[in-house]
């Protein structure tokens, strides 16, 4: 399931960095990250890819698919035989639309967004001394999302916050065995591609 997912982030990447390239009004922008808050003993990271469409001379608005590892919380009831296998090997993939405002029109640009979307949680392997290992399921969240940054030409610097609610954790007999907190803070550095006017070729 992770893999189909992928799979259409990427494909959406595809199509939008083709009309990036043709219109002044969109933007791609791809943004590496880390967790400063991971919950893991492995390195919190953050993979995002958003293409964004200026509304006017400082709002612009934009559709933002990530692929967040590491940043998952367990807590598993303490009368439960269950533990968490590889509990440091998460993952969640996000869609999110957002809006930023820019607060000058300066080369040097600072600015606010916010968004709201959708999170999807992978599996959690669960471990049982008796039963061995099986899936563990957990509801995908709606989340939302705060950030602030400084924007120097095509490179921006950026803090965020994804506030994604506390999930259950249930294995297949439907028992809930504890919970996953999916809320993460990261630092991270965009790249901007596109925002060059599209020239027509001159017709014989």
């Amino acid at each position: 399931m992770l893999k189909k997912k992928l799979a259409l982030v990427f494909l959406l990447f595809s199509l939008f960095n083709l009309n990036a390239q043709e219109t002044s009004n969109i933007t791609l922008r791809i943004t590496p990250g880390v967790l400063i808050n991971s919950h893991s003993e492995n390195l919190g990271l953050f993979l995002h890819v958003e293409p964004k469409i200026k509304i006017s001379e400082n709002a612009v608005i934009g559709l933002r698919f990530g692929l967040i590892l590491n940043s998952q919380k367990f807590e598993i009831n303490e009368s439960s035989p269950f533990n968490i296998n590889k509990e440091h090997d998460n993952a969640v993939v996000s869609f999110v639309p957002t809006y930023d405002y820019y607060l000058n029109k300066n080369n040097i640009r600072p600015y606010v967004g916010l968004g709201i979307g959708y999170y999807l949680v992978s599996e959690i392997p669960i471990a049982n001394p008796s039963q061995g290992v099986s899936d563990g399921n957990v509801n995908n969240q709606i989340g939302g999302l705060l950030r602030t940054g400084v924007e120097l030409g095509k490179i921006r610097f950026e803090i965020e916050y994804n506030f994604i609610p506390k999930a259950d954790i249930e294995i297949p007999n439907n028992q809930i065995i504890g919970t996953v907190d999916n809320s993460y803070l990261g630092l991270s550095i965009g790249f901007t591609i596109g925002g060059r006017k599209y020239e027509k070729q001159p017709q014989n």
